[in-house]
């Protein structure tokens, strides 16, 4: 399934695939220069629940702020993830 959404003046395409190795997601965002096939976010499709959520906006943080350290990128993500699920988004 791909989906495309604008993040930060670009558009981004969003594609649940079968990961290999430890991530779970990935934010690529490619150098200047680069001719690879541009800005994509990808997650892990076995991904379920509040994990899947956590990732989903990790990723999207990435997105939104390249600049950001993963530090602060995993603790947002973490503390959105905390703050949706209490107020009661689930997926459906």
């Amino acid at each position: 399934m791909t989906h495309r959404f604008r993040i930060a003046s670009r558009s981004w395409p969003w594609k649940y695939v079968r990961l290999k190795g430890k991530a779970d997601g990935y934010a690529f965002t490619p150098e200047p220069g680069d001719n690879s096939s541009g800005h994509r976010i990808l997650i892990d499709r076995r991904l379920v629940g509040r994990k899947r959520l956590r990732v989903e906006l990790h990723e999207f943080l990435h997105a939104a702020f390249p600049d950001m350290a993963e530090e602060v990128i995993d603790q947002r993500s973490r503390e959105l993830t905390t703050i949706l699920t209490a107020l009661g988004y689930k997926r459906k």
